[in-house]
């Protein structure tokens, strides 16, 4: 047997993936290769969290089939598109505190046998990382383990009527988990002895354990999906690659009405005019905007606006950047005396308006030389640009940070990335005159 590693993200899977491939239990896919029938040659399917539900919605009748032949699917993120009959869409815990994300088993699988779930519950001290809400039930399934008293499923595996299994992680990728105990290969090699046809219940629980009756849930949200403008004033385009942290920030009702147009990175030759703003969101999959360099470029010498934010990259396709990546302290809170340095360097910049060093402050994902005459807006500790505005490399302008607060936002996880947003989104359409 056979598994896809569908690969959404930048970069090279993890060694273990890649071993296995070198043992024939894998195959790597890079998502956009994906079709109807490579999918119906394997037996297993393994996604994570950059995966574009977008793309995978439109497969959705070779997805069911893949799964009604005995398929196995590991998914690892939100549920934002209803990408095979039902799955629901995901929802976080209302208002969290630390012990609702405390990790406990409802059904022992034997895909965690031998782990201590308290080795995955936080990372470096936070919690969180797991998950913080879950993939709702869907009839029949099965949870395996939950958060908080209630037991909030963020793990749960389902044995379809109609064949196949799906087990969903709603959570940072699994087998990323347990980092600092050494344990993501070992999950990383079960998951995939899972999805090969590996241990699963057997026999299937007939009267399984439960999460709370009544569970501390936000109700799901509305997203709109993709959209147009035919406005001719300028317009505030954003790709989106259809992960479920771009269609919550980019769709959902505290930020959608600001973004004019939503296409996907590969329609923006098409899309762009020179008037308009293209906002890249955080975590775009690079390789998706590498692909649009030139489209970008045009746009640039046309005398567009490009902003950027973090950990997508932008150095691989804007010019003039000079970006380096730094390790992320993401736990440097947990000491009351801590300080990440990070400062607001232009306080009287319209793009700041109401805004100090504790928005612009959770962590570091890496630094910037901008050119001579950008305008620096925000400086780490060591007082380098994380954030600046760059009037002089091109015609055009563009606004580039290695803060990432729409990855965060998206993912419910991190409420100063909101509050960010919730400031620096108004300042930029006063900024553009939007």
């Amino acid at each position: 047997m056979t598994t896809i590693y569908l690969k959404s993200a930048y970069g090279k899977p993890s060694p273990g993936i890649i071993e296995a491939a070198a043992r024939g239990e894998a195959v790597v896919v890079e998502q956009c290769d994906l079709t109807p029938e490579l999918l119906l040659a394997h037996d297993g399917l393994i996604t994570g969290q950059q995966l574009d539900q977008d793309a995978m919605l439109a497969l959705r009748p070779a997805l069911e089939a893949f799964l009604d032949n005995g398929g196995r699917w590991f998914f690892n993120g939100h549920v934002v598109r209803p990408m095979i009959e039902g799955l629901f869409q995901y929802r976080p815990i209302t208002a969290p505190r630390r012990a609702d994300f405390d990790l406990s088993s409802v059904n022992r699988h034997p895909l965690y046998d031998g782990i201590e779930l308290k080795k995955l519950e936080a990372n470096k001290g936070v919690a969180g990382f797991y998950g913080r809400g879950c993939n709702p039930l869907p009839v029949g399934a099965v949870a395996i383990n939950g958060l908080g008293t209630a037991q909030v499923p963020v793990d749960w595996v389902w044995q379809r009527p109609s064949g196949g299994r799906f087990f969903s992680h709603a959570g940072n990728d699994l087998g990323s988990m347990g980092v600092e105990w050494g344990l993501a290969p070992e999950l990383t090699a079960r998951i995939l002895a899972w999805t090969n046809g590996g241990p699963c219940f057997d026999p299937w629980p007939q009267n399984p354990k439960k999460p709370a009756d009544i569970l501390p849930l936000a109700e799901p949200e509305t997203y709109g999906g993709l959209k147009s403008s035919t406005k001719a004033a300028r317009r505030v385009v954003a790709p989106s690659s259809g992960t479920y942290y771009n269609v919550r920030s980019l769709e959902g009702s505290r930020y959608g009405d600001t973004f004019d147009v939503i296409c996907t990175p590969e329609d923006l030759a098409g899309t762009l005019r020179p008037q308009d703003v293209l906002w890249v969101p955080c975590r775009t999959p690079v390789q998706r905007m590498i692909a649009q360099k030139q489209v970008i470029a045009h746009h640039l010498q046309a005398g567009g606006t490009v902003i950027a934010l973090g950990e997508s990259r932008s150095d691989l396709w804007l010019p003039a950047i000079d970006f380096t990546e730094t390790p992320t302290n993401w736990w440097w809170w947990l000491d009351p005396d801590a300080s990440l340095g990070v400062r607001a360097t232009a306080p009287g910049h319209p793009l700041l308006k109401d805004m100090g060093d504790r928005e612009v402050t959770w962590h570091l994902h890496g630094w910037f030389v901008p050119p001579t005459g950008a305008e620096v807006l925000a400086r780490d500790g060591e007082g380098r640009a994380i954030l600046y505005v760059d009037d002089v490399s091109t015609p055009g302008r563009m606004i580039i940070s290695s803060l990432d607060p729409m990855f965060h936002h998206g993912s419910h996880f991190m409420p100063a990335t909101t509050r960010f947003l919730d400031r620096f989104i108004p300042n930029i359409k006063a900024y553009i005159n939007v």
